[in-house]
């Protein structure tokens, strides 16, 4: 080999040993967790912040967050800011990771029905526990939220937890679950946003590619405010490009309230925006993390 080529090479090889270092990194961040738990038939990881000097003897909420289809916990806590929000409010914040490649979960059918749903909820509840038996919580004060296919989850939570979660809470939420069944427990309280220019869970409905039928929004809104005994709905024009449905009179003053941001693609409000090529827009006419955090302090579970 001509000696003139071996700086060259070595330049080269170097560049690409660095590149792959990189990139090494970075999937190391985007699949960053700090804790698992047996749940089912093997270990699941979590990503858990807890703010520093909490009073032990101070019960503080929980807030589980949940990414969506592939995404990551690292990733779903980076967009949606939920630990700047702990370490201001004083709560705990962890991030569940979800299963396959890519990451993602499954919750479209019944439990009664679906092993794969049964599985992920009862992780969920582990994942509580776990967390309850570690550090002091307000067991009346555990709340859900989640975006996109981590959003469906929450409304299954919502659905099927109600005496863990106090509130639950969907950004761009994959609503494949029927939200009818026994209305004679006590209802969650839910608040949804949804970007009416999201191509990827579109709020008219009917993704096409997914075997399990998905309703509009507002039919599935409807049908979850059913659930609860809403009796009232009221709609506002907050400003030219959001909307507000509110739906209240439940039981156990149980309400579901839901934004639509017209300015908004598949995309957490307020968040650190996503490429718009692939998710549409980010919206900051609103913060959905700070909304939310509002509407769950509004409800406790007894």
């Amino acid at each position: 080999m001509p000696w003139g080529l071996v700086a060259p090479l070595a330049l080269g090889s170097t560049a690409i040993a660095l590149g792959l270092l990189r990139l090494v990194g970075s999937l190391r961040a985007f699949f960053r967790t700090n804790g698992q738990v047996t749940s089912g038939r093997g270990r699941r990881r979590y990503l858990l912040h807890v703010p520093e000097g909490l009073d032990p003897g101070h019960p503080v909420p929980l807030v589980v967050v949940i990414h969506g289809f592939m995404q990551s916990p690292a990733h779903q806590a980076e967009m949606s800011r939920w630990d700047e929000l702990g370490d201001d409010e004083g709560f705990i914040t962890v991030y569940p990771m979800g299963t396959g490649i890519p990451l993602r979960w499954a919750a479209h059918e019944p439990l009664a029905s679906s092993q794969a749903t049964r599985e992920h909820v009862d992780f969920i509840r582990r994942l509580v526990d776990t967390i309850c038996a570690t550090y002091d919580v307000d067991p009346d004060r555990i709340y859900a939220c989640g975006m996109s296919n981590g959003g469906g989850l929450a409304s299954v939570l919502a659905c099927e937890l109600p005496d863990v979660f106090a509130a639950v809470g969907t950004v761009a939420g994959l609503y494949t679950y029927p939200p009818d069944g026994p209305t004679d427990g006590r209802p969650v309280p839910l608040i949804a946003f949804h970007g009416a220019l999201d191509r990827i869970v579109p709020i008219r409905g009917g993704v096409q590619r997914l075997r399990h039928g998905v309703p509009s929004v507002a039919e599935w809104m409807d049908a979850y405010a059913r659930r609860c005994g809403c009796t009232t709905r009221s709609f506002e024009q907050l400003t030219e490009s959001l909307e507000r449905v509110r739906y209240s009179g439940g039981r156990d003053d149980a309400e579901v309230v839901w934004y639509t941001l017209g300015d908004a693609g598949h995309t957490w409000p307020g968040g650190v925006p996503l490429p718009d090529v692939i998710t549409g827009p980010t919206s900051n006419a609103i913060d959905a993390t700070h909304v939310m955090w509002e509407f769950f302090m509004r409800h406790a579970r007894s």
